[in-house]
């Protein structure tokens, strides 16, 4: 997981590709969750979290482009 900084200074391409990764792991620790494999659930809300970083990272370079 990067930084808030790091995710500031990605391009939309960098951003639309971490979001698609993170998605998938959040998927995977949830199923691992409900099936016991995993008891540590504080990692969805870390990981749901970083994904809400990540979208509006991406609403604030949206609205920046209609800006110009």
């Amino acid at each position: 997981m990067y930084s808030i900084q790091e995710l500031r200074s990605s391009t939309k391409k960098e951003l639309l590709r971490e979001l698609k990764i993170s998605y998938d792991k959040l998927l995977k620790i949830r199923i691992s969750v409900k099936t016991k494999h995993k008891k540590n659930t504080s990692e969805v809300k870390k990981m749901k979290t970083y994904v809400a970083k990540i979208l509006t990272i991406l609403k604030e370079v949206k609205s920046e482009e209609g800006e110009k």
